[in-house]
């Protein structure tokens, strides 16, 4: 039961916030700028992508995203790339980005929402990954009580850690650590849409 245990804990890292398709990446003209238009949701292989897009682009003025979100880690790595290369990111007029795109987000050096744009947070899931769900169902009609307990205590070491990861990256771009409290308290079948005094309160956005 070890090696299924071990399995079971990589996945589990793996795919927290379930995305269904990849990140889709265009670039853009908008009043000037180049834009990179950030769409979809983010798979765990996005990070890479998104850098491969931007040393591609050339000049980008500002990121843009409009994305209901995906895998987490996903979305950290997007956002400390974006930190890194010192560029801007907007979620712009009509948009919206939620739950693991709020983190990409958040990478950005100067960060703005428009008008009748929605940035939304809530706690992670795993829910709807079927693989994960298959191995959890095989390991406790294989290991009977054991099998169960030990999904419960994997469940449980996996979300920590995660939850300790998103408030190291909220501390490393300067985001208040009180944003974890709408993470947290919000169940991840519903969302926490952050209002213009949450999202400067936070400093999600400094412009």
């Amino acid at each position: 039961m070890r090696s299924s245990i071990a399995a079971l804990a990589a996945l589990l890292s793996s795919v927290i916030s379930v995305p269904a398709s990849a990140i889709n990446l265009e670039q853009r003209s908008a009043a000037g700028q180049s834009i990179l238009w950030v769409t979809g949701e983010f798979l765990q292989q996005d990070g890479s992508k998104f850098k491969r897009a931007v040393q591609q682009a050339g000049r980008i003025d500002e990121v843009w995203f409009s994305s209901p979100g995906g895998n987490v880690m996903a979305a950290l790595e997007i956002g400390r790339f974006l930190r890194k290369s010192g560029l801007a990111t907007r979620v712009p007029k009509g948009a919206s980005c939620a739950s693991a795109c709020t983190y990409a987000f958040i990478g950005g050096v100067f960060r703005a929402v428009d008008p009748t744009a929605r940035v939304g947070v809530h706690n992670s899931t795993v829910s709807g990954n079927d693989e994960l769900i298959a191995k959890v169902t095989r390991m406790i009609r294989e290991n009977g009580a054991a099998g169960a307990y030990a999904v419960v205590n994997i469940v449980e070491r996996v979300a920590a850690s995660i939850a300790a990861e998103q408030s190291r990256y909220l501390m490393e771009m300067t985001v208040s650590s009180e944003l974890m409290r709408p993470i947290t308290d919000t169940f991840s079948v519903d969302m926490h849409w952050l209002t213009p005094a949450e999202l400067r309160r936070y400093n999600v956005v400094n412009e």
